[in-house]
């Protein structure tokens, strides 16, 4: 970004800058300083192409203070990009899933998607990157590890768990992780089953697992609506990644994304 220390301003060009500084258009700001400064350069470029440079500007800036804002509320400890995982059809990983991870048309449509498959095939890595490709489309994220989101909801009293019930209604991409390595009981079942039909139809889940898809209920509590949880957090039109092979964790597959050997 141009400095203006060694550029003369005219008056209107300083009380241009003043104004854009206080209305807080601070994208908008730095490439007017930019134009002002290299006036040559711009010279032969038309008003309207330079007011629309000051706009991508502007919406850049605020598109990356929104997806700072996003990821810091997301909990995602590890930023990854889906565009650093190749495709990898040994491992389950098509070119296709990637896309239509990448697209993020299942937020639109409340989808959820269940990843299954070994420790340390990539399940955690896979649902950070999607989660982290949601929010730089400007949709909200939440991690938690299951385990942890279970005494979250089990500690809270009713005024408390209402408020957390509302917060978890508007986020749009909710990821529990590491799903049954234990079993759900009963105030968990009925305060996950609250959670899961607020958000049935306006926001998606990710769910990690070891375990096969047809096994997900078994680790809930037999109970009167442990079905009806079940349908809303695993159903049939909902998409399914299993993850394959051996653990890659400490191996340059770690970091480098899915690669087929």
């Amino acid at each position: 970004m141009s400095s203006l220390s060694n550029v003369v301003l005219l008056p209107e060009q300083k009380e241009i800058l003043t104004m854009i500084q206080e209305n807080k258009l601070d994208g908008f700001y730095s490439e007017i300083v930019e134009q002002f400064s290299n006036e040559a350069l711009f010279k032969d470029m038309s008003f309207e192409d330079r007011l629309k440079r000051c706009l991508e500007a502007y919406n850049e800036h605020v598109s990356n203070n929104r997806f700072k804002r996003l990821l810091l509320n997301s909990k995602i400890r590890n930023k990854v990009y889906l565009r650093q995982i190749s495709p990898a059809p040994s491992r389950g990983l098509s070119n296709e899933l990637l896309l239509k991870l990448k697209d993020g048309d299942f937020l639109n449509k409340a989808i959820n998607i269940v990843i299954t498959g070994p420790t340390g095939t990539g399940k955690t890595l896979l649902a950070c990157a999607t989660g982290v490709e949601a929010m730089l489309k400007g949709h909200s994220v939440l991690f938690y590890r299951m385990s942890d989101f279970i005494s979250l909801i089990e500690a809270k009293n009713p005024v408390a768990f209402s408020r957390f019930k509302e917060r978890l209604r508007k986020i749009e991409l909710l990821i529990l992780d590491d799903y049954g390595l234990e079993t759900i009981h009963d105030k968990a079942v009925c305060a996950l089953n609250e959670i899961a039909d607020i958000r049935y139809g306006i926001g998606s889940t990710i769910i990690t697992t070891q375990l096969k898809k047809k096994s997900l209920k078994n680790v809930i509590d037999e109970s009167p609506i442990r079905d009806a949880l079940a349908d809303r957090l695993f159903r049939d039109c909902d998409i399914e990644v299993v993850l394959k092979g051996t653990s890659w964790r400490g191996s340059a597959g770690e970091l480098n994304g899915f690669k087929d050997e």
